[in-house]
């Protein structure tokens, strides 16, 4: 009888509670639309590198050192209505007193190691999916053009280099990429505290690249680049870039490659000045098993009074770690170099390491005058999924004009 009595009051209470109430209850489960959803499906960006690094310089009364860190912070969302966002902060600190030219802190005592402190927006951006296979990103953003030669992000210094740009970029042909990019300012590694940390910019980067697989691929590019700040610095470049290689044994890990580029470059826009220069690169390298060998030669113009200019480079990637030639000297240069790396996958610990060493010869492009030697060595780990590290170091054996310089890097690396 009690039983009976408890089902009479549920049906009760079942039949006096609102439809909509039940509606409410029902719709809970369901997995959120819209904006919580992109929000949900979004991903964290977390990215924090330590440095330490040391530099003897000639000319100098005392070395440079620092302990810096830098931490990048952001979020990129999931699509909503064809588009997602992107926010990212990056923090660069001085760890202890600095002993060392940042380029904004006065030290000039001291070598120059261009790791100024700073706490900006990184980036900021929205892209635009609803074209098949064709990108669209507005805002400030990272860009690396190829291999970096002409426009990088510069990550190895610890501000980063961005753009505020708009960028179009599509696959929808297949085998064939395209990009076009439009720069309205440009975000330098020095920061915003030193007089030529940013660039007002008017500049437009083109670039195709298509893949003829066994047959290689060849891009094609051009940029015309003209800055408020540095009308110096304005040029217009056009090139081409070939790029393949050939797997003889695939089990044995036995392939040889070649790349093979050439550029025109010219004044442009505000440019002062009159001239007209080129650029060659050419590298071969054979892998057998753990072992590549590469040997290359890389020339910049120079007619006497303006050299090769390549202001938006990853320009520490290319000519030694030394950065003894950020800006091509006046007559130009020429760079002999060879190069042993050794990989190693999955050893102690589960990590994998890569070794190499570099040796680079130096000429100026015009009437051949020597400018200098220099070794580089290095050794990078990759451990588990986020972690990295990286010990490497430069010495450069300079000529008049181009001191001698001895560098040691170390860092620690974490990305999520």
């Amino acid at each position: 009888m009690k039983e009976k009595r408890t089902l009479l009051l549920s049906a009760a209470l079942l039949a006096l509670t609102p439809a909509g109430a039940l509606a409410e209850e029902a719709a809970k489960p369901v997995d959120e639309t819209g904006v919580v959803a992109a929000i949900k499906a979004g991903k964290p960006i977390i990215d924090v590198r330590y440095r330490f690094e040391w530099k003897d310089q000639a000319g100098f009364a005392e070395n440079a050192y620092a302990n810096t860190i830098r931490t990048r912070l952001g979020y990129e969302t999931g699509e909503f209505h064809n588009f997602k966002v992107l926010v990212e902060f990056e923090n660069v600190a001085s760890i202890g007193d600095d002993h060392f030219n940042s380029t904004t802190n006065g030290k000039a005592q001291f070598p120059v190691i261009p790791d100024p402190d700073a706490a900006e927006i990184n980036r900021a951006q929205a892209t635009f999916t609803g074209i098949e296979k064709t990108p669209v990103t507005i805002g400030r953003q990272a860009y690396n053009l190829l291999n970096q030669r002409f426009v990088g992000a510069v990550d190895f210094r610890q501000n980063q280099q961005t753009f505020d740009a708009a960028r179009l970029s599509s696959t929808y042909i297949d085998n064939l990429s395209a990009d076009y990019l439009y720069i309205s300012r440009v975000h330098r590694v020095f920061g915003d505290d030193h007089p030529l940390g940013e660039y007002d910019s008017d500049s437009h980067v083109f670039t195709a690249t298509y893949d003829a697989k066994k047959l290689g691929k060849l891009s094609a590019y051009g940029l015309l680049l003209d800055f408020a700040e540095a009308p110096a610095a304005a040029s217009q470049t056009f090139g081409a870039r070939y790029e393949n290689a050939h797997v003889f044994s695939k089990e044995d890990n036995v392939k040889a490659g070649i790349v093979l580029e050439y550029a025109k470059q010219r004044d442009y826009a505000a440019n002062p000045f009159d001239y007209s220069e080129d650029y060659f690169h050419g590298e071969a390298a054979f892998t057998a098993s753990f072992s590549t060998l590469k040997a290359g030669y890389e020339q910049l113009g120079g007619d006497g009074a303006n050299g090769f200019s390549t202001p938006l480079a990853t320009l520490h990637k290319f000519q030694g770690f030394a950065d003894v030639f950020l800006a091509t000297p006046a007559d130009g240069v020429e760079d002999l170099y060879g190069t042993a790396q050794f990989d190693w996958k999955n050893g102690l610990f589960g990590a994998n390491y890569a070794a190499f060493v570099t040796y680079h010869d130096f000429e100026a492009e015009r009437g051949g005058a020597d400018l200098g030697r220099e070794i580089d060595a290095g050794l990078a780990v990759s451990l588990k999924k986020h972690w990295s590290a990286e010990f490497k170091g430069a010495v450069y054996d300079g000529v008049a004009g181009f001191a001698d310089r001895s560098l040691i890097w170390a860092s620690l690396r974490f990305q999520y």
